[in-house]
This record gives structure tokens, C-alpha cells and sequence, in this order.
């Protein structure tokens, strides 16, 4: 099948730039959101004023545009800037034919030659020298046109107008904010069969679809969560020294504080495709010491018991590193492969904190909760029994399962309980439940309200 239009131009165009430029700088963020740096050095003659940019990210974000001249011309000023961005298309074409001639080349290669009058309603109407003629938009026409429109261009470009512009050799900065862009960890892990130890591999996922390639670029990823403006903002300048030059010949990312976020640098050289998912590995693989957990909570789920990995992100268990937030898979060897048990999203972790991955429901574990006495004491205050029976049918296996309880109210008191409780907050508390294989406990504890 014949595409809908061949164009018969002086320009093959592609829709996808490839950015050229002598030096690439991309720092991209978790939140669709990438900066982006490019050194370039240019001829500059003032009959090619103003001064154009092509191959820049079709969703790069116009208002943090900047561009400076590296070459200590001190009389070099930025006056307007625009971004264009009406890319050329095939209905873009028709639109701008209108009232000029095109050519219509049918299936059975009959030529139709006319004024386009319009394209609306699934048909062209061409003025032609037998009168009007309507012909019925397919798949199966060619129509041939003579140039590209005025107006339309083939990729997104900058535009500038310049002051003190000097003739010959300039090297120029343009740098700029971009949607389209970002990132997140993925961590694997393989558990030992008995729970207590995690065998990790972690890497980051690049996802670049913000209409640009940045061939052998200098990396930065940051980890953490920036504010961002609700609304558009007022065109000003960004502060070059937010974009910093990095080193080169090194084998993966070094992480170090920034602000109070994390930065994870990549000390070589990598191209970010256009539509492309990169991964790169973060950090060498990790032994880390864990612990398995059941962790039941009724008033959220009355009956499944959860199955929770632990570890503490410090070298002790055998981390202590930043870890960015990402996807944690779980993996555990059986017999001769590798089964696939579950997966979870951590956040940002700092160094020392716990690191809790929700791994699914105990097949051999069941809740029940019930609420077995609820009286009212007086008009703002209520006393609860409530029992919560746990059942581990597993047959060799002891157990201890933590039952988290959400309290209704700002004000409570627990009267008795048959198991000691943690106060987790003010309004969770966490028993922590023994039940022996093949068998079952039930807690039970009075709670005292108030409001």
C-alpha cells in the first residue's frame, strides 16, 4: 500500500533530531524533567542572523532557554529568542496548499492537476480546468507538491536575535530545561532460602522520549524529589553553574550530595536515544543480610497475611548506600532456576534507614478480625474489644506475625491486651503474634476512646 502523500521535495527530513554538538551535559530528574547543556562551535556570518539552533528536543520547555557566548565576547547579547516548532506533516502540507496547485496521482495512475480548494470530510475539492473535481481521500493516492511550505520546518529549532555578534569562530553554550526525560532504579534481588540474606544487583532505567538523541553525553541523574512551579513562569536567565563539567574514564556512577538531594554521576561518555530505555548498572553487586516478615493488618485486608523482606541500608547488612526510589523485583532459586516471587516500589532511601519490600500474601497464613464488644461510656467516649484470630497452616514452620492496628481517634487508651504492642504512631500500633505451625493464636485487647 502506497503512504497517503509522496512529496516531491528538495529537503528529506527527519522527525527525530540527533543533536550535534561538540559537547553534550544531560541531568535528568525522577520527574519527567531533564537539563540539558550543549558546547558548540560555530561560524557565525551576520547575513546568517538571526541566529538558528536545530537539533534540540522537540518537548524542550521555551521559557528556560539560555544561550551565551564561551568565546569572552563581551559584547555579545542575546535580544529575542523563539522557539519553532510547526513541524512539517502531511495535513500540515494540505493546509498550507490551500488555494495553490497540487498534483493527485490515482490508483490506476490517472493525474489530477488543480487548485486545492480544500480537504475536509474524508475528500479533496480541486479547481481544474474541467471544473471542480471531488476526490475521495485514500490510502491508495499520491500527491505530489512542488516545495516544502513556508513556515513549516522539518525539526524543532531555536532562534535568536543577536547584539554584538562578531564575524568568524565562536564557541556558544545553549542550554535548557526538557519534558520527556527521566529516570528511576531497578533493583533485583535473589533470596536465600532461608530469607536472611539478598544478593543484589542495581540499575538505572533512562527513559528518553523528549524528541532528541544527545550523542556521547555527560550524564548526571539526580535522586530526589524537587519542587516545581504549578504555572507557567516569566521568561529569566537559569544560572549557568547549574550545569556542571564532569570527568571522564571511569567504569559507573559516583554518588555524592547535592543540595538536599543525592547526584549519581556517570564518568564516561553514553548516547541517549530518542525513544530509547537505557540501563546502566548503579553500583557493583551487594550481599545484604535480611529479614523475612508476616505482617497482617485486618481493617485493610480481613483475611491475607503479608510477606515483607527487611534490611537495614547500612554497611553492617552489607550496603550503606544512597538508594535512589525504583522498582525492587525478588527472585529465589529453584532447583535449577531462577522463580520470579514479587516486587515492590521503594522510595529515596538514605544511608541507615530500613528498607521494607512487599513481597505478596503468605499462601499458609490467615487472618480474621472481629470486633467482639463495643459499648458506649457516654457521649464522646466508646470502649472496644476487639479479638483477632491468626492461623499458620504451614506444618514444620514456627511464626511470628505483626498485627498493625489502625486507632479511629486522637485520644485512646489500650485497658488490657494478652501481647505486648508497640506505638508505631498516634494512631497505628503493632502486636507482635507468635503461632506455631499447624496451629493458632487469637489476640485480644480492650481500647478506651475518647473525642
Amino acid at each position: 500500500m502506497k503512504n497517503n502523500i509522496i512529496f516531491f521535495l528538495w529537503l528529506v527530513f527527519i522527525m527525530t533530531a540527533t543533536v550535534l554538538a561538540d559537547e553534550n551535559y544531560v541531568t535528568v530528574y525522577n520527574q519527567d524533567l531533564a537539563l540539558v547543556k550543549q558546547v558548540r562551535n560555530v561560524t557565525i556570518r551576520k547575513s546568517d542572523l538571526p541566529f538558528k539552533f536545530t537539533d534540540v528536543a522537540a518537548k524542550l520547555i521555551p521559557t528556560s532557554v539560555y544561550l551565551k557566548s564561551l568565546s569572552g565576547n563581551k559584547e555579545f547579547q542575546v535580544l529575542e529568542q523563539n522557539f519553532e516548532y510547526d513541524l512539517v506533516s502531511s495535513d500540515k502540507i494540505l493546509e498550507k496548499y490551500i488555494d495553490h496547485v497540487v498534483e493527485i496521482v490515482q490508483p490506476d495512475g490517472e493525474v489530477i492537476k488543480g487548485t486545492l480548494l480544500s480537504k475536509t470530510g474524508g475528500s479533496m475539492v480541486l479547481k481544474t480546468d474541467g471544473g471542480i473535481k471531488i476526490v475521495p481521500w485514500n490510502n491508495e493516492l499520491t500527491i505530489n507538491v512542488k516545495e516544502l511550505p513556508e513556515g513549516l520546518i522539518t525539526r524543532p529549532t531555536l532562534v535568536w536575535e543577536l547584539a554584538g555578534v562578531k564575524e568568524g569562530s565562536e564557541k556558544l553554550e545553549v542550554g535548557y530545561l526538557t519534558s520527556g526525560m527521566s529516570w528511576q532504579a531497578e533493583y533485583v534481588g535473589v533470596i536465600n532460602p532461608a530469607g536472611n540474606q539478598i544478593s543484589l544487583d542495581a540499575w538505572v532505567s533512562i527513559d528518553n522520549h523528549c524528541g532528541a538523541t544527545f550523542d556521547n553525553s555527560h550524564l548526571k541523574l539526580v535522586a530526589g524529589d524537587i519542587h516545581r512551579a504549578p504555572s507557567p513562569q516569566p521568561m529569566r536567565r537559569m544560572p549557568t553553574d547549574a550545569l556542571m563539567a564532569m570527568s571522564a574514564e571511569s567504569k559507573g556512577f559516583e554518588e555524592r550530595a547535592f543540595f538536599e538531594y543525592h547526584i549519581y554521576d556517570l564518568d564516561r561518555l553514553t548516547t541517549l536515544k530518542d525513544n530509547q530505555i537505557k540501563q546502566i548498572s548503579l553500583f557493583p553487586s551487594a550481599l545484604v543480610g535480611s529479614t523475612k516478615q508476616f505482617y497482617y493488618n485486618g481493617q485493610q485486608n480481613p483475611t491475607k497475611v503479608e510477606v515483607r523482606l527487611l534490611f537495614k541500608n547500612d554497611e553492617k547488612a552489607g550496603l550503606g548506600k544512597p538508594l535512589p526510589g525504583g522498582i525492587f523485583r525478588i527472585y529465589q532459586k529453584d532447583k535449577e532456576s531462577l522463580e520470579f516471587i514479587g516486587e515492590d516500589r521503594i522510595d529515596h532511601t538514605p544511608r541507615n534507614e530500613e528498607v521494607k519490600i512487599a513481597v505478596g500474601n503468605a499462601f499458609d497464613l490467615v487472618g480474621e478480625r472481629r470486633v467482639v464488644d463495643r459499648v458506649k461510656v457516654s457521649q464522646r467516649s466508646e470502649r472496644q474489644t476487639i479479638e483477632i484470630e491468626l492461623r499458620n497452616n504451614k506444618e514444620k514452620e514456627n511464626v511470628i506475625i505483626m498485627v498493625e492496628e489502625n486507632l479511629y481517634y486522637r485520644d485512646w487508651k489500650i485497658e488490657k491486651s494478652n501481647f505486648s504492642y508497640t506505638k508505631k504512631d498516634i494512631q497505628h500500633v503493632v502486636f507482635e503474634v507468635p503461632v506455631k505451625a499447624n496451629s493458632k493464636s487469637t489476640l485480644s485487647y480492650t481500647i478506651f476512646y475518647s473525642w
